[in-house]
């Protein structure tokens, strides 16, 4: 092999490195590109829904601020009443409740404290 036939091999063998760090150059580049893009569009439709109200995390929850209980397993295994009976009257009697004022010694008038709620049962589990 004379010097004419290694230096053309060694011009070969450049050009094909050169092409390979272009094309990894490119490959990288795209991938970049492609995941900032992806991460603004995600960050986009969060940013929506937490803009128009629809927080997927809050669910059901009004816009008070409030998550209403759970409902009880009565209402929801409740049957509608049959189609053929005609819908009865139903008189709703309000118990009469007199109000009644308290007065201090002072003159002052003042309204009774509220009964506390009773504490639930402990929940006693086989693992306790």
């Amino acid at each position: 092999m004379n010097d004419f036939e290694r230096a053309e091999r060694k011009r070969i063998a450049r050009e094909r490195l050169r092409a390979r760090r272009l094309r990894a150059g490119e490959l990288r580049s795209r991938v970049v590109a492609i995941s900032l893009i992806c991460f603004g569009l995600l960050w986009g439709v969060v940013f929506v829904q937490m803009a128009t109200g629809n927080d997927p995390v809050l669910g059901s929850a009004t816009s008070s601020g409030r998550h209403p209980g759970p409902q009880s397993n009565s209402t929801a295994r409740s049957s509608p009443p049959p189609a053929e009976s005609e819908p009865a009257e139903v008189e709703v009697i309000e118990p009469e409740v007199e109000e009644q004022e308290f007065e201090e010694p002072g003159g002052e008038e003042f309204e009774p404290a509220p009964e506390p709620e009773p504490e639930p049962e402990p929940v006693i589990t086989g693992q306790s």
